[in-house]
């Protein structure tokens, strides 16, 4: 260049100049005051407590199903008429329930005393 031209900056430089000024115009530089970090730290404290607050849930929630598990499993150890089935065995209790589903078949035996002839 000579030293009687001026520099003139090309169309790209313009453009990309305009487009480095409209950034700066949509984002701002952060608040350089003391209280940038505190209240920083108060945003993201505020959306842990969120997460916490669900975990707290879930957990509550999974205590009161146990709780209500184990009071209907003494409603109904207690409140069963006769011989549990919690008692027998599974072998029993098939055995049991055979018998009375063939009580239907059953015909009456009847017995008569035999003769004893010597």
């Amino acid at each position: 260049m000579d030293s009687g031209e001026t520099f003139r900056p090309s169309q790209d430089e313009e453009r990309l100049d305009t487009l480095f000024q409209a950034y700066r115009n949509a984002c701002p530089d952060p608040d350089p005051s003391p209280n940038f970090m505190p209240q920083l730290w108060q945003k993201i404290e505020a959306r842990e407590r969120v997460v916490l607050g669900f975990g707290r849930l879930a957990r509550h929630v999974a205590t009161a199903a146990l709780a209500l598990s184990l009071i209907m499993v003494i409603a109904l150890s207690l409140s069963t008429n006769g011989p549990s089935a919690l008692d027998e065995s599974y072998v029993e209790f098939l055995a049991e329930d055979h018998a009375r589903q063939n009580l239907d078949y059953v015909e009456p035996v009847h017995l008569e005393p035999a003769d004893f002839q010597r």
